[in-house]
């Protein structure tokens, strides 16, 4: 009951009977209590359920009805590698992320991975909305980073550092908030990764298993060997080539093996994609580490490779912790 209410109520009662009068009083106090405690449980319950409409409502900008869903069995057509086609069985919506920047740092180049090879995993992020800058040096890195115009940073991986200061740099921007999708592939391509990792996570990276096969999903089955399992990267991927020549994480101490979570395992049983979600306390962006980066290039169209390229970045934004943060 409103308070007015509550007075015109006390008002026309009738005043013959004091006893009555003060009990219709006290009833009312106690109405007017159990209304008030009502509303207020109302009032909490209506504000978390508007909170979770929200944040699903926002998601759904940027993310597809399919998010998160590896094995899709209503899709209008399929490819040879059994996968949905169509962008709208990817992770993120088109032309969704235009808000959002990527510097791709390309340390390790040869013939076959040039500019115009580059050009295709960018058209696929700029289709989703992204901006991308792509770089060929540490100092360009460097200066991209500190530069806070991108959200996203790749580093491809090569055989020897150029710069001291680049892994201190590549710490601060993560510990920032800065988002990194590393790519390794075989020794001794993995130096930049792997100092990184060492340094911060106490993880190096070396190997040199010649893969080359298709790993399958299965939703609880990210440790098996030859599988992956239900992460929103592999959304719309029911088959994803593991790639040519492949390295994996090494952990160096018990505490390490807690901070990153495998989300893929290589037909040699080792892990080949890892991924670190930060606490909801913590200022670091996500990480996710590739074990064998010339799938991008010289296998881009194998199974499942585009998409999941797209859908990491997409993911690895960490959209829905950016949006709590606007608010």
């Amino acid at each position: 009951k409103s308070q007015n209410q509550s007075q015109q109520d006390h008002f026309h009662s009738p005043r013959s009977d004091h006893a009555a009068q003060q009990t219709r009083f006290h009833e009312q106090s106690r109405a007017k209590k159990s209304s008030y405690a009502l509303n207020e449980q109302s009032s909490h319950v209506g504000s978390f359920k508007n909170e979770e409409s929200n944040r699903k409502g926002l998601l759904t900008t940027f993310y597809t009805e399919v998010a998160g869903r590896s094995s899709i069995t209503d899709a209008s057509d399929y490819n040879q590698y059994h996968n949905p086609t169509g962008r709208i069985y990817e992770l993120g919506r088109d032309d969704a992320f235009s808000e959002y920047s990527i510097s791709i740092a390309q340390f390790y180049i040869d013939s076959e991975f040039n500019d115009t090879a580059m050009k295709v995993p960018i058209d696929a992020l700029k289709v989703k909305g992204f901006q991308v800058k792509h770089v060929k040096t540490e100092n360009e890195c460097i200066a991209e980073m500190s530069s806070n115009s991108h959200q996203i940073v790749w580093i491809i991986s090569t055989n020897q550092i150029q710069n001291p200061l680049f892994i201190s740099a590549l710490i601060t921007y993560h510990s920032s908030g800065g988002v990194i999708f590393l790519f390794a592939d075989n020794t001794s391509y993995v130096c930049h990764v792997s100092q990184f990792l060492s340094t911060k996570f106490d993880i190096t990276v070396e190997g040199d298993y010649y893969g080359d096969k298709t790993l399958a999903y299965k939703e609880n089955d990210h440790q098996q060997t030859g599988h992956f399992g239900q992460h929103d990267i592999f959304t719309g991927i029911e088959n994803l080539y593991e790639g040519i020549t492949i390295c994996h994480p090494i952990y160096l101490t018990p505490a390490s093996r807690t901070k990153f979570t495998i989300i893929a395992t290589a037909t040699d049983g080792n892990s080949s994609i890892v991924v670190y979600d930060p606490p909801a306390t913590s200022t670091e962006g996500r990480l996710c580490l590739d074990c064998g980066f010339a799938k991008r290039y010289r296998k881009w169209d194998s199974a499942g490779t585009a998409r999941y390229i797209v859908n990491a970045s997409c993911w690895l934004l960490g959209i829905e912790k950016r949006l709590k943060q606007k608010k």
